[in-house]
């Protein structure tokens, strides 16, 4: 019986890795501060059209900083797989 290949991705380019580690780790980090910041306007307003508001701004905040490193995954995934 063949042996299967070990790791699929073995024949991508460690900076490839190295680039994809970090738009993972900043996309955590944007996420971890964002929640941070939801949690932190439900414990400090009670006024909840303000906290709605907040929120959407918060949100709207969270997209744009998230929305460059969803980008270069995407654009590096349609990458290899031509």
């Amino acid at each position: 019986m063949p042996k299967a290949s070990n790791n699929a991705y073995s024949s991508y380019s460690p900076e490839l890795y190295d680039v994809v580690r970090e738009a993972l780790y900043r996309i955590g980090d944007i996420d971890y501060q964002h929640q941070s910041d939801l949690c932190e306007v439900d414990r400090a307003l009670s006024d909840e059209e303000l906290k709605s508001y907040i929120k959407q701004r918060i949100l709207a905040a969270h997209q744009k900083q998230r929305q460059p490193y969803v980008d270069l995954l995407t654009t590096l995934r349609s990458d290899q797989q031509c």
